[in-house]
């Protein structure tokens, strides 16, 4: 342990109402602490600008690789360190469960803008996780007794405004939108040129209808089918398992001589060895295809 660097930080997975899925800060900005062999820069405070999408180039430049050209973040710490800072961060909301609100934010580090696409909608969505909470019971019972204060009230909105600008420096809660505010058009407007750059560089995709995705991942209305497993035994009673379908994912079952079964999967990682009369029962999926049929041998 004396010679690991730890990594700890939050993602808001309590779900508490008007923070997880929002892109307020109060759902995005969440905390990061690093420990150190050795307590090395114990209790220093970086102030630069980090996005989730850093972490794996910092994680290979503590160990010394240099990050490959097509990730998008930059290290911030180790040999590679990125001596360009962050001017923005970015964030998006999709899919919710089984909700759907396309909206995406960019901030630097005084100002947030959001740019919603659905307008129509309430920024309050009726999810059924969400519903499950205690909290979330109490606060809808709060509300239709008329007992919310306008702030609360304004998660409960019928529609949200198409943009959204904050000072965070002044106004940390994000709850005095500043689009319409003469004074902070200069501000928006490069926020919107920033959002727009930003769009077309990672090619946003949520304008596209999900049919349409799914339908061009698939070439298709269905989805492909994943290869069965090959299973091959040498002469020493080693099994290796292999699937045609690149990236997929083979689970076995090893069944006794008496036919008995494990309950789960394994998930298949290296060769292993069997004994005479087991048989091996194998299946293999890759994410959005369909599994492979279970294939299985007896030695």
């Amino acid at each position: 342990m004396e010679n690991t660097i730890i990594f700890f930080w939050s993602d808001h997975g309590d779900g508490l109402p008007f923070f997880k899925r929002e892109l307020y800060d109060r759902g995005l900005h969440v905390p990061l602490v690093i420990r150190f062999p050795g307590k090395r820069d114990a209790g220093k405070r970086e102030p630069r600008l980090i996005s989730s999408i850093d972490f794996a180039p910092t994680v290979l430049s503590l160990a010394g690789i240099k990050p490959p050209s097509y990730m998008q973040g930059k290290a911030f710490l180790g040999k590679y360190k990125s001596t360009a800072l962050n001017n923005y961060v970015y964030a998006a909301r999709d899919r919710m469960d089984s909700e759907y609100d396309r909206v995406r934010a960019v901030r630097d580090t005084r100002y947030k803008y959001i740019r919603n696409f659905h307008p129509e909608l309430p920024p309050y969505q009726n999810i059924d996780y969400r519903l499950q909470q205690d909290m979330m019971k109490e606060m809808l019972v709060m509300k239709d007794k008329g007992e919310l204060n306008s702030t609360q009230m304004k998660w409960f909105a019928p529609t949200k405004p198409g943009e959204e600008l904050y000072d965070l420096t002044n106004d940390p809660y994000e709850l005095n939108n500043l689009a319409a505010d003469p004074k902070q058009q200069t501000t928006l407007n490069r926020f919107r040129k920033e959002m727009d750059r930003w769009l077309k560089e990672v090619k946003d995709l949520g304008a596209v209808e999900e049919n349409q995705l799914i339908s061009s991942m698939w070439h298709g209305d269905h989805p492909p089918s994943t290869a069965d497993v090959r299973i091959d035994v040498n002469g020493d009673n080693i099994v290796t398992l292999s699937c045609e379908t690149s990236s997929a994912s083979i689970g076995f079952k090893i069944v006794d001589e008496g036919g008995l079964e494990p309950v789960t999967w394994m998930v298949y990682t290296k060769p292993f060895e069997i004994s005479k009369g087991q048989t091996v029962r194998t299946v293999a999926q890759r994410i959005g295809f369909e599994k492979s049929k279970e294939v299985e041998k007896r030695l």
